[in-house]
C-alpha cells in the first residue's frame, strides 16, 4: 500500500492505493483486507463499473458496496461516512479534493478517457456542490503507465498529437495530458502533484501491459 500523504496531509482522512503486496483487489477477500487495514468497512465503499468513459456520479447515486455498480469512471461525495473506490492497472487515478467545503473525487483516467477529457468532467462535477470552485481544489495524479513505457500505434499517437495532448513519438504521456487539463480547467499547477511511478517498469503494481494480467490495484478516498 501507499499513501498520498499530501492529500492526507491537505485534510483527506484515507487517500490510499493498494500494490501487489495487498493482493488482486478485484477479489473481494483482498479488497476487504485492504480496506480493514485502512479502518473501513466494505458496506462503506462506492464503486464502479469502469468502461473507460468520461461519465462522472454523485456517490448519493450509487448504492455502497453494490453486487452491480453502474457504469461510470468517476464519483464525488461531500458525504464523510463513505470511501470512493476505483481500480487502475496501469490507468491513471485522479483525485481531486476541495477542503472548504469538503468535496472529494476520484477518476479512472486510461488512455479514452484521458482522450476525452474525464479530468476536466470531475471538475465540473465538483464545481456543482455549492462554493467549489476549480481554483480550490488540490489534485493529485497517482502511479500509472509513464511515457517511457506507454507505446501505441502511429496512428493513435498522431490523433494524440493532433489533439494537443503530449507525445515522444508513440509514447502517450498519460500523466503530463491529465496535469494539462486540470490546468486548462481551472486548477492551479501548483496545487497539481504527480506520483512519478510507471506501473509497467515499476513492478510495484499490477500492470496490464506488463503482465497482461486482469488484476486491479484499487485507489481509495475518503473525507
Amino acid at each position: 500500500m501507499i499513501r498520498f500523504v499530501t492529500m492526507e496531509k491537505a485534510g483527506l482522512a484515507v487517500a490510499a492505493m493498494s500494490d501487489k503486496t495487498d493482493g488482486n483487489c478485484g477479489d473481494a477477500n483482498a479488497r476487504e483486507s485492504f480496506l480493514e487495514r485502512l479502518d473501513i468497512r466494505p458496506e462503506q465503499l462506492v464503486r464502479l463499473r469502469q468502461v473507460h468513459g468520461v461519465r462522472v456520479l454523485d456517490a448519493d447515486d450509487v448504492e455502497p458496496n453494490a453486487a452491480t455498480p453502474p457504469e461510470a469512471d468517476g464519483i464525488i461525495t461531500t458525504r464523510r461516512n463513505i470511501a470512493l473506490g476505483i481500480g487502475v492497472a496501469d490507468c491513471a487515478p485522479v483525485l481531486l479534493y476541495h477542503p472548504a467545503p469538503p468535496a472529494v473525487a476520484v477518476l479512472h483516467a486510461g488512455r479514452e478517457g484521458t482522450r476525452h477529457n474525464i479530468a476536466a468532467a470531475g471538475v465540473r462535477a465538483l464545481c456543482t456542490i455549492p462554493e467549489v470552485q476549480p481554483a480550490g481544489l488540490l489534485a493529485l495524479v497517482g502511479p500509472c503507465a509513464g511515457a517511457c513505457c506507454y507505446e501505441v500505434s502511429a496512428d493513435m499517437a498522431a490523433d494524440w498529437t493532433a489533439a494537443g495532448l503530449p507525445t515522444t513519438g508513440r509514447h502517450l504521456d498519460i500523466s503530463g495530458a491529465i496535469c494539462a487539463q486540470l490546468e486548462y480547467a481551472g486548477v492551479i499547477r501548483h496545487n497539481i502533484r504527480v506520483v512519478p511511478h510507471c506501473t509497467v517498469c515499476g513492478g510495484g503494481f499490477y500492470s496490464y501491459r506488463a503482465d497482461k494480467t486482469s488484476d486491479r490495484n484499487l485507489v481509495v478516498v475518503m473525507l
